[in-house]
């Protein structure tokens, strides 16, 4: 076979059914040679960032990994940012590169670049430079496994694009037998449980903390499993809906204040699994532990910003598994009705802060099972602290590197990956606007997304933060275009507000789920939900 036919072999034995891409001249041979393939659908967006950002958000929805491919040059160069994103949170990107033939570097040929993967070597979990045409099929298998194995993130593959068009040797076919998961040390994992089992003999008030490492049927029906014996349980922001959180011994999110900080306070241990603790996660925002169980798939966070009495690096799904049936003899010394009736007075006396009103419209306003993909915003802070999340890979909010122009994008993404879910896109007027090119991909692909700008003219964070620190007013303030006729221009229905009863009158007769819609909410600054 060609390249650009091992390649497309490649992705079909791979069930891989989205591609992402800004095609340029390299790419050319294999956006044609996928362009007759019907199970493959290449989606051409308006820009690089924005396309890894929706790469980030299919694979985060789907929980499978998303394919994004390249052009040297600047097409490469714009996905850093989105692949840093992915590195820091763990997101499984695939991304091919097409690049240029290196025997040719240094005579000035298009897109020139000596050494382009070395930009990437610490931000990805690996890179791989194919230089001989028979490593082409091996090295791609070789890739995806580093990609969703283990720790999952981003990949880089480089194939020169004269590889595309010319004839590979034939090499051995991979295995039609699913990749299996990397072996875990049942040793090291006896030992931790023997671990735990004489922690917990003297402890009467442990309290669960969940992370995006628990985003898996499995790992939720032991979570519930654990929590039944009576122990609440609080997440992370990555792991928003790893259950229902309307269930009994569900608290919502760990750096919420109130209630959520009374549990921690109380707790005599804290068991945190699939969860990072990262200290811009958790301890800048004011969260305490004083003794620490700490499961997770790789050693990276643990003991980084609490110590930990037991932890066990590995499969996260078999040490919970293990705790629980350590747990499941123990009586335990929580109330959690009481607990609960705490948690609803708790909300009833937010519902006239602003922030939180609209939090509570929105929840009530979208179907259940609604994606709500966030951006750096305040509706969106709020939406982290306060909103519940009833499934699985149903909030997704960049906690990586935290990117700015993030949502919209993404949102395409997660509609693409779950055409049956509706999708909220949580935008803020500063970051939505470089990304509202894609609003021609909405329109081009009918992607039924539902974008929510909130507009106060301002980076509305930066604002509240210069005015606590230096007692500026006004510095963050942004000229604005008129949201609505910008949808309008590409054909997109639109409307306008700027109370929360017409937000609630948008919601109930201007929305469908079925096709595109953007709301502009026209607000002052909202207060911050740590403030």
């Amino acid at each position: 076979m060609q390249g650009k036919q091992v390649i497309r072999t490649f992705f079909r034995e791979n069930d891989v059914s989205h591609i992402f891409q800004l095609p340029g001249l390299h790419t050319l041979p294999l956006s044609a040679e996928l362009f007759w393939d019907e199970t493959i659908k290449s989606i051409t967006t308006r820009h690089e960032m924005n396309c890894a950002f929706m790469a980030d958000g299919y694979a985060r929805a789907s929980g499978k990994p998303a394919f994004l491919l390249v052009t040297p040059g600047p097409g490469l160069g714009n996905v850093v940012s989105g692949c840093m994103e992915a590195y820091s949170d763990d997101v499984p990107i695939f991304i091919l590169h097409v690049d240029t033939d290196r025997k040719d570097i240094g005579k000035g040929i298009l897109h020139e670049l000596e050494y382009p993967e070395n930009i990437f070597r610490y931000i990805t979990r690996d890179v791989f430079r194919i230089t001989k045409p028979a490593q082409l099929r091996h090295t791609l298998d070789s890739a995806l496994d580093r990609c969703t194995q283990g720790r999952t993130g981003p990949v880089l593959v480089s194939v020169p694009f004269s590889f595309l068009d010319r004839e590979i040797p034939a090499t051995h076919s991979p295995s039609s037998e699913p990749r299996s998961p990397a072996p875990t040390s049942y040793r090291a994992l006896d030992k931790f449980l023997d671990d735990c089992r004489g922690i917990l003999e003297h402890k009467l008030k442990p309290v669960l903390i969940g992370g995006k490492g628990l985003m898996t049927p499995r790992a939720g029906d032991t979570i519930e499993e654990i929590c039944a014996q009576g122990v609440p349980y609080l997440t992370s922001t990555g792991g928003k809906g790893t259950i229902d959180e309307r269930a009994i011994f569900s608290f919502g999110n760990i750096i919420t204040k109130g209630v959520a900080r009374d549990i921690l306070d109380s707790a005599d241990l804290v068991i945190a699994a699939g969860a990072r603790l990262r200290d811009a996660d958790v301890k800048k925002r004011g969260v305490k532990i004083r003794d620490l169980i700490h499961i997770d798939i790789d050693g990276r966070w643990i003991n980084k910003n609490f110590p930990a009495s037991a932890h066990f690096e590995g499969n996260v799904e078999l040490a919970l598994e293990g705790l629980s049936a350590i747990m499941r003899d123990l009586v335990f010394d929580w109330d959690l009705a009481s607990l609960k009736e705490k948690k609803t007075a708790e909300r009833k006396a937010l519902q006239s802060v602003p922030g939180h009103a609209i939090t509570n419209l929105i929840r009530n306003a979208v179907p259940p099972n609604t994606v709500f993909v966030c951006d750096l915003n305040l509706p969106s802070y709020w939406a982290e602290y306060y909103l519940p999340v009833y499934f699985q890979r149903s909030f997704l909010m960049p906690r990586g590197i935290s990117p700015t122009f993030y949502s919209l994008s993404a949102a395409i993404g997660v509609k693409l990956a779950r055409p049956d879910a509706p999708c909220l896109a949580l935008c803020g007027d500063g970051g939505v606007l470089p990304q509202t090119a894609e609003l021609a991909t909405v329109v081009k692909y009918k992607v039924p997304v539902v974008i929510f700008v909130d507009n106060n003219n301002s980076y509305a964070i930066l604002e509240d933060a210069t005015h606590s620190r230096y007692q500026i007013s006004g510095s963050m303030c942004l000229d604005n275009p008129d949201f609505v006729k910008l949808a309008h221009s590409y054909g997109i229905k639109a409307e306008a507000t700027d109370s929360i009863d017409g937000l609630r009158k948008i919601f109930r007769r201007h929305i469908s789920w079925n096709e595109p819609f953007l709301i502009e909410f026209r607000n002052t600054i909202l207060s911050p939900p740590w403030a």
